[in-house]
């Protein structure tokens, strides 16, 4: 019983410590615009979760296309605020995956479980930020729901 303890635990430990690193190192490995633009999503969905909806679409580029799973075409910015405004957004959990940043132009790609009043939702976002008179506006956006 002891020895299969100790295996498991040799097993196991270096798991732990690369699941640690692998999760913090993405972060440190960041340029300082790609921890600004992380720092905006992060401030955006706290907002939602805060019921401001004007403070999550500040940053939406008034022209811009958002493409929700739950529309069967992109909405303008307008559109989008509307289609959000009646959905109570309890919390956000945010996974960052790709910043990819191009001049004045960004691809960010996240995960997000977040809850609302329905329930439980886990999605895929990709979003398409520029850089416009010194702020990050989101110009398109798709989101794909995983469950």
């Amino acid at each position: 019983m002891k020895k299969t303890f100790k295996t498991i635990l040799i097993i196991l430990f270096p798991i732990t410590v690369m699941a640690f690193f692998e999760s913090s190192a993405f972060g440190q490995e960041w340029t300082a615009i790609q921890k600004e633009i992380w720092g905006l999503e992060e401030a955006r969905w706290k907002a939602l979760t805060q019921r401001d909806l004007e403070g999550f679409v500040k940053d939406h580029h008034e022209d811009g296309a958002f493409w929700p799973y739950w529309s069967e075409e992109p909405l303008n910015r307008a559109k989008f605020k509307e289609f959000l405004a009646p959905i109570e957004f309890y919390s956000a959990e945010l996974k960052p995956y790709a910043i990819k940043v191009f001049g004045n132009v960004a691809i960010v790609q996240y995960t997000c479980k977040y809850s609302t009043m329905g329930g439980n939702v886990y999605s895929r976002f990709t979003e398409i930020r520029m850089k416009e008179d010194g702020v990050w506006k989101v110009i398109g956006k798709m989101l794909h729901r995983i469950n």
